[in-house]
């Protein structure tokens, strides 16, 4: 008998923590456009400051996704190429089609509503501001069949979007718990707690004289919105765990705490959800402890399905651990890119005139 040893060298990992980001901010602009569209269409029951949430989170989603999907591809020149070689069977090749239209789209959407805040900017005491106000491009009103068909287009084109990061990353058969359908119906479903957290975060830093943050319609789509949500992502992230192949990951330790941890996290995501968003809660530090769990979690599972699954060894034992670096490509871009979006989530905050909102109301009723 001959005994053959293969080795095989431990090799980085595929797709970094720059691509776990691009899809947590993409994911939290496709779901919230979905939400901005569902609130317009009940506009009677859902407030101009909630709206107004919904249409930040997708358009500074739609800004800041793209910048991190950048530094994934480690250099931004390489983003040319996509369009100087284009393979249309090639997923990502394609999404380099759907992306900018998805940006443009839900940029002019958010635009398009908050028009009529910006127009009032006019009359702000701040020169700054005033300026800004120019960007309304004139006092011409917006009908509520143009925002509800803006918002329209940005949704089918975020539904493009969800496709294709989902499809780019499920066509590797090479790691069977990408190689599933499971794979990206739970970035899609999870996606809307990237949504919920990002615009109750906005919420939050939207100036108001009122002590009441949210309307009791918007409480009820967001609690209806954690529910489903959490309720699928159990469903889905178990039948994804069983979809591996080479072994069980229920039979890992260090697979199940993992497993356990998220569960855990979409858990407190229902909980939480249900006791700060009842009618009577008025409470903004409740709202912030949902926004950051629920980011929290969008975030873990990204995590979690797209780096941690790469350290399955494909052929021998291993183990192929990894580490996140400090550096640009780690810790420090992570803070950078979420610095990021807060900045722009703070200068759009500053933007919404909530106390005009009779003035929204009566302009959403107009058909």
């Amino acid at each position: 008998m001959i005994i053959t040893e293969v080795l095989v060298p431990s090799q980085a990992v595929a797709w970094l923590p720059w691509a776990v980001q691009y899809f947590f901010y993409i994911g939290s602009a496709y779901a919230a456009a979905i939400l901005f569209l569902i609130a317009l269409v009940f506009s009677e029951h859902t407030s101009h400051r909630m709206r107004s949430a919904f249409a930040l989170t997708m358009a500074i989603g739609a800004i800041v996704g793209p910048l991190a999907l950048t530094g994934d591809l480690h250099q931004p020149g390489r983003a040319w190429h996509f369009y100087t070689h284009l393979t249309p069977w090639s997923w990502m090749s394609l999404g380099s089609l759907f992306l900018p239209v998805f940006s443009a789209t839900t940029i002019a959407a958010a635009w398009l509503y908050l028009r009529a805040d910006l127009i009032r900017l006019q009359q702000h005491p701040s020169k700054v501001f005033q300026l800004l106000s120019k960007l309304s491009l004139g006092d011409w009103k917006t009908s509520k069949n143009q925002m509800l068909i803006s918002a329209s287009i940005a949704v089918l084109s975020g539904l493009s979007i969800a496709l294709y990061t989902g499809a780019e990353i499920a066509v590797v058969q090479a790691r069977s718990l990408w190689h599933q359908p499971a794979s990206p119906i739970i970035w899609f479903v999870t996606a809307f707690f990237g949504a919920v957290g990002f615009s109750l975060l906005i919420t939050l830093l939207i100036p108001t004289r009122s002590s009441d943050t949210l309307s009791n319609g918007d409480r009820h789509l967001l609690k209806r919105t954690t529910s489903i949500c959490s309720v699928l992502s159990l469903l889905v992230l178990f039948i994804w765990a069983a979809g591996n192949q080479s072994f069980s990951l229920f039979d890992s330790n260090q697979w199940l705490l993992r497993l356990s941890a998220l569960f855990a996290m979409i858990i407190c995501c229902f909980v939480v959800a249900f006791c700060t968003l009842r009618t009577s809660s008025k409470r903004r530090f409740g709202l912030a402890i949902l926004s950051m769990i629920t980011l929290a979690t969008a975030w873990a599972v990204r995590w979690v399905t797209m780096i941690d699954v790469q350290t399955i060894p494909k052929f021998d034992l291993g183990p192929y651990p990894y580490e996140l670096p400090m550096g640009g490509s780690g810790l420090l871009g992570i803070f950078g890119m979420f610095g990021l979006w807060m900045a722009l989530a703070l200068l759009g905050s500053e933007l919404v005139q909530t106390e005009q909102q009779s003035s929204s109301q009566s302009l959403l009723s107009e058909q």
